[in-house]
């Protein structure tokens, strides 16, 4: 946690690894509803949640937050 946001960094041994990562978190949210700011770069990706009003953390994010952590495992 940064501050107002929630991020994770993930590194895959292929730009294509973290893109299948991005694609099936990118459906969990589309169906919860809320999306995180997903970045990649070679064979890293961040996954930042943060609250779109700027009115802090919410349960919201952190529910996207454990999506997110269910997507991708331990």
């Amino acid at each position: 946690m940064a501050g107002e946001t929630l991020y994770r960094d993930f590194v895959f041994p292929s730009f294509e690894d973290g893109m299948e990562l991005i694609d099936r978190i990118a459906a969990e949210a589309v169906d919860y509803g809320r999306h995180p700011d997903l970045s990649i770069s070679a064979g890293h990706v961040r996954v930042s949640i943060r609250n779109p009003n700027h009115a802090g953390l919410t349960q919201a994010e952190t529910r996207l937050a454990q999506k997110v952590n269910a997507v991708v495992g331990p």
